[in-house]
Parts: structure tokens; sequence; C-alpha cells
């Protein structure tokens, strides 16, 4: 190995800044992701979903199928 080394004396420099570029990407994500574990607990976001059907603002010509089974081409 110390003759590799000693033949590429670029090897170590190259592996040294491999793990600086590593280290900052880690410390990169780890900041990002620092506060999404506490966010996902929360139960103050999002939209409520009622048991009513919402109403839909379609355009005219489209209505809501009748059944999944049944195309719905003209009525």
């Amino acid at each position: 190995m110390i003759e590799y080394i000693q033949s590429h004396p670029l090897y170590i420099p190259f592996l040294v800044f491999n793990a600086l570029v590593i280290y900052e990407i880690y410390k990169t994500m780890a900041g990002k992701n620092k506060g999404k574990d506490d966010e996902d607990d929360n139960n103050d976001g999002g939209i409520l979903v009622g048991d009513d059907d919402p109403i839909l603002d379609l355009p005219p010509g489209v209505t809501l199928p009748v059944s999944p089974k049944e195309p719905v081409l003209s009525e």
C-alpha cells in the first residue's frame, strides 16, 4: 500500500476531499431533517375530511361517475 501511495501522491488528498464532501452532505441533510419528526406528530395542518362529499365546481359537460365499472360518456 505504501508503494501505491508513493506512486500516486494525490491519493491521500483525494480521500480527504471525498470524506469532507460526504461529511458536508450528511451535515446538510441532517439539518434539513432536524425538525421533521416534531412536525409529523402535530395535528394542526392538512384538510379535514368529513362524512359529506365535497361540492365540486365542475365545468359544463363534466359529471361525476355513477359507478366505477360503467364509464359515463354523455347524459
